[in-house]
C-alpha cells in the first residue's frame, strides 16, 4: 500500500523539480596549486594554518567580488567557488567578474613566490534545475551547463578563463564579427568531455 502511495506522489515530485528551473550563467573559480602548496607546507613542517589562511583569503575575496557583481555563491568545494548569475545579467559582466577575481591577488605582499595566490575560472550558460536538498540553499543549480562548466574548468590553467560556446554566443553579440575575440585574445579549442561528448570551448588569458 505504501508503494502505491509513493507512486501517486511521483507526478507531483517531478512537476516540482521541473517547474523550479532557470536559465543561468554558471561560474566556477579555482585556487591554483593548492594541493602542491599544502604538500610544501607539510614538507617544511609549517602549521596547517599557513595553507588554511591562504585558501580562505582566496575564497573570501572571490566571494566578495561575485556578490559585488550581483552573483550568488552557491557553495565552496574545497578551494573552489561555485556561483551563478541570473539570465538578465549582462554576459560581459560575468566575464569581468571572473577577470577581477583572478587579477585581485597580485598586490598581496604576504603571498609572493611559491605562496602566490593565482586562480582560474570557467563560465557557461543554459537551462538548470533546482537540486537543493537543504533549506540553507534556496537554489542549487544542476543540469548540463553545470556539468559542462565543471569539466571545462579542468582545461584552464592559472590566470586563464575558459567558457562554452553557449556563453560565447551571448557575450559576443554586441561586438562586430570576431570583435570580442580580438578584444580579449580569445582562442578556440575542442575536447571530448566526459559525459558530454566533443565540445568546442574558448579560452582567454588575463
Amino acid at each position: 500500500m505504501k508503494r502505491k502511495q509513493n507512486v501517486r506522489l511521483l507526478p507531483q515530485i517531478v512537476e516540482s523539480v521541473v517547474g523550479d528551473s532557470a536559465d543561468l550563467f554558471i561560474l566556477f573559480v579555482d585556487l591554483c596549486g593548492s594541493t602542491e602548496y599544502k604538500q610544501t607546507c607539510m614538507d617544511l613542517n609549517q602549521p596547517d594554518l599557513t595553507w588554511i589562511f591562504r585558501q580562505l583569503i582566496f575564497l573570501q575575496r572571490a566571494t566578495e567580488i561575485v556578490k559585488k557583481h550581483e552573483g550568488v555563491v552557491v557553495k565552496t568545494i574545497g578551494d573552489e567557488i561555485f556561483a551563478f548569475f541570473e539570465a538578465t545579467t549582462n554576459p560581459e559582466d560575468v566575464l569581468k567578474c571572473a577577470i577581477e577575481i583572478i587579477q585581485s591577488y597580485g598586490n598581496l605582499r604576504a603571498y609572493k613566490g611559491d605562496s602566490k595566490i593565482e586562480g582560474k575560472a570557467s563560465i557557461d550558460f543554459g537551462a538548470t534545475y533546482n537540486g537543493s536538498i537543504v533549506d540553507a540553499v534556496e537554489f542549487d543549480p544542476i543540469g548540463l551547463p553545470v556539468d559542462r562548466c565543471a569539466r571545462l574548468n579542468s582545461f584552464a590553467k592559472k590566470n586563464e578563463i575558459v567558457f562554452s560556446e553557449a556563453f560565447l554566443s551571448l557575450v559576443a553579440k554586441k561586438y562586430p564579427r570576431n570583435g570580442f575575440e580580438r578584444k580579449y585574445g580569445c582562442h578556440t579549442y575542442s575536447e571530448d568531455l566526459k559525459g558530454v561528448g566533443r565540445t568546442r570551448y574558448f579560452k582567454i588569458v588575463t
